[in-house]
């Protein structure tokens, strides 16, 4: 597995978990991501997991292995390639790398280099379950939210549509709503309260 594309993004991770035990905004972000991302599992489980990925040409293709190929920005690229940023990165870490993030464009070159995320969960016969997503499905909805088009072109809400996974949409929707406070100010500055402000002003969903 390579992690070489995301590495850029990183930072030490003596500088991540200052971040965890002093910015009350990264905590809030991880709490979130954590609640969204799936289980954790080592890396030696992985071997017997089961995977399905939904990509823009052949929709869902189920009960994958490590080993198989699927089509990424037309090449095709291992699942175990896929998932590696997600899987072979420390979670708070690779977490870290997004929060820190200030531009749309960073978020989508973030996107880029992660290659696709995934969220494994045990189902009710305790296979190992991973729901691969990616990037290249998830870039348009950033792009779509960055051009202030909320509404997809199937009719989702974007709000809706782009994953919780990793915290992305939490990410994403914090960025509009930061562009749209007024220029220097600094009311709503967390990252949490940016999202829950931007997602209460649509109404539920």
């Amino acid at each position: 597995m390579s992690i070489s594309a995301i590495t850029p993004f990183l930072v030490p991770p003596e500088q991540v978990e200052q971040a965890r035990q002093s910015d009350a905004d990264f905590q809030g972000f991880l709490a979130l991501v954590e609640k969204s991302s799936g289980e954790r599992v080592p890396l030696q489980a992985l071997s017997k997991a089961r995977f399905r990925v939904v990509d823009s040409r052949n929709g869902s293709i189920d009960d994958l292995t490590l080993t198989d190929t699927v089509l990424s920005s037309g090449q095709p690229v291992a699942i175990q390639d896929l998932i590696a940023s997600t899987t072979g990165i420390e979670r708070a870490r690779l977490a870290h790398s997004l929060w820190r993030l200030d531009s749309f464009e960073g978020v989508k070159a973030w996107l880029k280099a992660v290659l696709a995320v995934v969220r494994l969960a045990h189902d009710l016969e305790g296979q190992l379950r991973g729901h691969i997503l990616l990037a290249e499905i998830i870039i348009p909805m950033v792009e779509a939210v960055e051009r202030k088009e909320y509404v997809l072109p199937n009719g989702d809400m974007a709000s809706d549509a782009i994953t919780r996974n990793l915290g992305i949409r939490a990410k994403v929707f914090a960025l509009d709503r930061a562009r749209r406070l007024p220029r220097g100010g600094n009311d709503g500055n967390s990252i949490m309260e940016r999202l829950s402000r931007t997602l209460s002003s649509r109404g539920p969903r």
